[in-house]
């Protein structure tokens, strides 16, 4: 749930136990979905990115906080394991030539602006309920635009290592985004997309 604009910077706890992100085994998907008339003759896309950062893991969920931090290059656009996964609305093929267009124009000035802005980041403001399963308040940046999330996550801790999976949603629009649209508004990319987070990271001694 988006909430309205917020001023950027946070503080997350310093003395709780500290976990860094293992930016390899850990995943951003976003799930993009097409829309309009002509929305048949175009697809979904799934856009995966590699995520780095570092998460505060106290007794409490609300001693417990995070910073992520997204490089927007890392994107990969349509990859065949990723579509599979994600099951029928994404089972049709995507040529090398459509994977390659989508991703130049996702970093491209008009949208994420790769160039002047290299990173997407998250950072908790507040974390509420059990800690297995922690309503998380958190602030985005995306392309200079910063808006506040709330979400559920799921947590699960085994030694020093640390899982965190959690799904929410967001509109293109809420960060200044206008979605892509092409063939006089006939085919377009839907505002809401569907965010996946999948978060590998282990205590540091």
């Amino acid at each position: 749930m988006i909430t309205a604009p917020v001023a950027a910077g946070v503080e997350i706890p310093a003395d709780a136990p500290r976990f860094l992100v293992d930016q390899d085994a850990s995943e951003i998907r976003l799930l993009v979905y097409r829309a309009g008339p002509l929305a048949r003759v175009g697809h979904n896309h799934v856009v995966s990115g590699h995520v780095r950062g570092e998460i505060r893991a106290g007794e409490r969920s609300a001693d417990s906080g995070f910073r992520l931090e997204i490089p927007v290059e890392s994107f990969t656009v349509d990859a065949r394991a990723a579509r599979a996964e994600e099951g029928e609305e994404f089972a049709s093929e995507v040529s090398d030539e459509a994977r390659q267009a989508t991703r130049e124009n996702m970093l491209g000035k008009d949208m994420l602006d790769a160039a002047s802005r290299p990173f997407i980041e998250i950072a908790s403001i507040a974390l509420a309920g059990p800690r297995w399963n922690p309503t998380v308040t958190a602030r985005a940046s995306l392309r200079g635009a910063t808006r506040d999330l709330r979400f559920p996550a799921a947590v699960a801790q085994q030694g020093d290592l640390l899982t965190v999976i959690a799904s929410f949603r967001i509109r293109q629009s809420d960060f200044e985004l206008t979605p892509f649209s092409t063939l006089g508004g006939g085919l377009q990319v839907r505002d809401a997309i569907d965010i996946r987070l999948r978060i590998i990271a282990r205590r540091v001694k």
